[in-house]
């Protein structure tokens, strides 16, 4: 087989490199869109002569291309070989990605699967739709206002500069959103003003992202353990204070009928203080719940290990809540 490289004039000063394959019978001819400037291109050595006119970096990626592309197809090249596998040598040299996610689903795609196959406590789910939602307008980011238009992340080759870059987005995306209005209102749920995230927010990002990469290695799509190398860290909370009594009460008493809305939000956390589960409990909860003064219900988080149902007596506090919302459904 032979492989040989010639120039197709495509404006007044640039030409196109062009890639023609013979062997036996075939015969093919494929145009690539590799421009060079003819008047500094050397088609005897398949590089630039010396000048400044070229960008270094263009000098050099060139003929590396060029010669990428003559490899990859002394490799792949078989007796059914056409112009289509010609066109597909050329594209899997220059764009990588694409060759890449031909085999390989993305991390988009894994997130989307982790999402449908999670288990888990719905208030957990909700987090890994926000956390895909970000990744996604992160790619977008990245390829539209970048301009990295074949940027694309695999969890078999995601590295830690490339998680510490994400976390960077994460942190900083209020400031885009302000930059570029036009390209985040259609991407956001809620076109809230934009403002930073707190510390703690960002650390269980990216320590979900790290969960997300974990659960990849035990599915066997990965060996990548660039998760561990990151490492997850601890979350930094104010220290915790508690409402006496008395203060739960001066709470409950409050009038706040000129705030409805508030009202609600008051009543949802007293109840809350009475009853003791978890928040993602509570909210799952109906009138169902209720039985003979009591309510009653299956804790989320440990009922894989041991279906066990939880029976709080209802104080009397809570039972006055209640009946505030008695002709509300649910």
């Amino acid at each position: 087989m032979k492989i040989s490289v010639y120039l197709k004039k495509c404006s007044a000063t640039t030409s196109n490199i062009c890639f023609r394959v013979r062997e036996k019978n075939v015969d093919i001819k494929v145009v690539s869109p590799i421009a060079v400037h003819d008047k500094y291109w050397d088609a005897d050595t398949l590089c630039y002569r010396r000048t400044t006119a070229v960008t270094a970096i263009e000098q050099k990626r060139v003929p590396e291309q060029i010669a990428a592309i003559i490899e990859r197809a002394e490799k792949t090249f078989s007796e059914k070989a056409d112009g289509k596998w010609m066109k597909q040598v050329i594209e899997d040299v220059l764009h990588p990605a694409r060759a890449f996610e031909r085999d390989h689903p993305n991390l988009l795609h894994r997130i989307h699967e982790y999402l449908e196959k999670y288990d888990g406590a719905e208030r957990t789910k909700e987090h890994i739709v926000r956390f895909e939602r970000t990744m996604t307008r992160y790619h977008e980011y990245r390829r539209e206002l970048l301009g990295d238009t074949d940027f694309t992340l695999f969890v078999e080759t995601v590295t830690l500069g490339q998680m510490n870059d994400f976390r960077e987005y994460v942190a900083n995306e209020y400031l885009l959103r302000q930059e570029y209005p036009d390209f985040y209102i259609p991407r956001m749920l809620i076109n809230h003003k934009p403002k930073p995230l707190s510390n703690t927010t960002v650390i269980n990002i990216m320590n979900l992202f790290c969960t997300f990469l974990h659960w990849c290695k035990r599915m066997k799509y990965s060996d990548n353990e660039v998760y561990a190398v990151y490492g997850c860290k601890e979350p930094t909370y104010g220290d915790p204070f508690y409402l006496t009594s008395e203060e739960r009460n001066i709470l409950y008493d409050a009038d706040l009928s000129d705030c409805p809305k508030l009202a609600v939000i008051r009543d949802i956390f007293v109840f809350h203080c009475y009853v003791g589960c978890r928040v993602g409990d509570l909210y799952r909860m109906t009138k169902e719940n209720i039985k003979d003064g009591f309510l009653e219900y299956m804790p989320q988080k440990t009922k894989k290990c041991q279906a066990k149902t939880v029976r709080v007596p209802l104080h009397e506090k809570a039972v006055r809540i209640l009946e505030r919302y008695s002709g509300n459904t649910g």
